[in-house]
């Protein structure tokens, strides 16, 4: 894979270019590498983009909210875009007060819509309280369907994903909208704010069922890294085959010529 070919660069943040406060190996290299031609495409839904940029300064990545693209504050957007919606908001406070900047209504007794976020107070009571808001015609819209993502010492960290499935245990027919990867939405505000080809984009990131098959969707390639699917180990290990190859063929240009 020669990662000259590509003009821009859609990466994946957890398993990629972090794991909980660990940057891990590559990350660093390919912000440098790839400037303001990469954007952060991540399924996270408990930050914003300022706060996540915040967060990955303190690491030592720089990343500037307009690069990063996530699922939480995504589908707050989409909400606020439909209009007269009156909204139960299961999230944490960062994007409580992205939603309420948005002009959202959080308050009604009477929702018209739910978000279902990475909600770490999410319990038995609130799992009633929506059955009930459903059963009144309320739609569910829910960020991502990640059922986990890496922790830093390889412990899976619970997800949306798996909120949604205490829902569906009860209402397995349950019809809603989903909002983050593999949906082609998501990609779709990522790629608004690279110019160039979709076919010349890259798409990085190490979960098959969301970062490739949401790629595959709108018909870019998908490099998975990490240890249980990626072809390359790690974004060091993609980096250094990538740029090798480009090497290897800018050579042979000028030996050729």
């Amino acid at each position: 894979m020669r990662l000259d070919l590509y003009d821009g660069f859609l990466c994946d943040l957890d398993g990629c270019l972090i794991s909980g406060t660990t940057v891990l190996p590559g990350a660093r290299s390919l912000l440098d590498y790839a400037g303001d031609r990469l954007m952060i495409l991540s399924n996270n839904s408990t930050d914003t983009p300022a706060t996540l940029s915040a967060r990955l300064k303190r690491l030592g990545l720089i990343a500037p909210p307009e690069r990063i693209v996530l699922a939480g504050t995504s589908a707050l957007d989409h909400l606020a875009q439909i209009g007269n919606v009156r909204l139960r908001l299961y999230a944490n406070a960062a994007l409580r007060a992205y939603a309420q900047g948005l002009g959202l209504s959080l308050n009604s007794p009477e929702p018209t819509h739910i978000l279902l976020t990475r909600d770490e107070t999410f319990g038995y009571k609130d799992l009633c309280d929506t059955l009930e808001l459903l059963a009144k015609g309320a739609l569910l819209f829910v960020a991502n369907p990640d059922e986990s993502h890496p922790g830093p010492d390889g412990t899976p960290v619970p997800e949306t994903g798996s909120l949604l499935a205490a829902i569906l245990s009860v209402l397995p027919d349950l019809r809603y909208t989903m909002i983050g990867k593999p949906e082609a939405g998501l990609y779709r505000a990522a790629l608004a704010r690279l110019s160039g080809d979709v076919r010349k984009v890259l798409a990085i990131g190490d979960n098959p069922k969301t970062d490739a098959a949401g790629a595959a969707r709108l018909g870019m390639e998908c490099a998975l890294v990490g240890g249980s699917h990626g072809t390359w180990t790690d974004l060091e290990h993609l980096l250094a085959v990538g740029r090798t190859a480009s090497t290897l063929a800018r050579h042979r240009v000028r030996t050729c010529t």
